[in-house]
């Protein structure tokens, strides 16, 4: 019995459909290559980070806060954070929809690889992300880009330009935003924040 052939038009169809799909697969893989995961506005920033801020926690403190001289709750804020002294075991990060220098929540990275969520309110954090590990967090005195998108009651967060993901939550009425440090034990805690920049209303 002869083999059964496929017809011309439906094998250059399968070929044709095999090219497209690899070319689809290319374009994607260019594309989140440039950025396209971790979306930026494309106008030039409302506000920039005018110097670089150096933030230290020593003992018996255990946290320090630092709220910048602006104010918005729907935004998209950026800054690049380097630990310059003290233990791995640390935290830094991004605060928004802060109401003063004690109620605020923090998205927060250590020099462990580890990430959180907090809702700082006095003396009581809350995680609203509990800290957890994260691939793309560079660990020890390496410098780490943060950014966060906030619309309504859903914050999105980024770690050097790769998604972590998103929460929904009654943020509270807080607007302002700002930087933030934390040691958990030993020494003091410096943290070097530079290429800050905000960006208001994104949608």
């Amino acid at each position: 019995m002869a083999d059964a052939q496929l017809p011309g038009w439906l094998w250059r169809g399968t070929l044709l459909l095999a090219a497209l799909l690899l070319a689809a697969g290319v374009v994607l893989a260019m594309a989140l290559g440039a950025g396209w995961n971790s979306p930026r506005p494309s106008p030039s920033p409302d506000w920039r980070l005018p110097s670089p801020l150096l933030l230290e926690v020593s003992p018996p403190a255990e946290r320090t806060a630092h709220l910048l001289a602006w104010s918005h709750r729907d935004l998209v804020a950026e800054v690049v954070a380097t630990p310059r002294q003290g233990a791995d075991f640390n935290g830094y990060g991004l605060i928004f929809r802060a109401q003063g220098l004690e109620r605020y929540t923090v998205f927060a990275i250590g020099s462990d690889g580890y990430l959180a969520v907090l809702r700082v309110d006095g003396e009581e954090e809350t995680p609203m992300l509990d800290w957890q590990q994260f691939p793309h967090i560079r660990r020890g005195r390496a410098a780490n880009r943060l950014r966060l998108a906030c619309v309504a009651d859903e914050c999105q967060f980024w770690v050097n330009d790769e998604y972590v993901g998103s929460l929904a939550s009654d943020w509270g009425e807080g607007s302002q935003v700002g930087l933030w440090a934390r040691r958990f034990d030993g020494g003091a805690v410096q943290v070097s924040f530079t290429d800050g920049v905000l960006w208001a209303a994104y949608r």
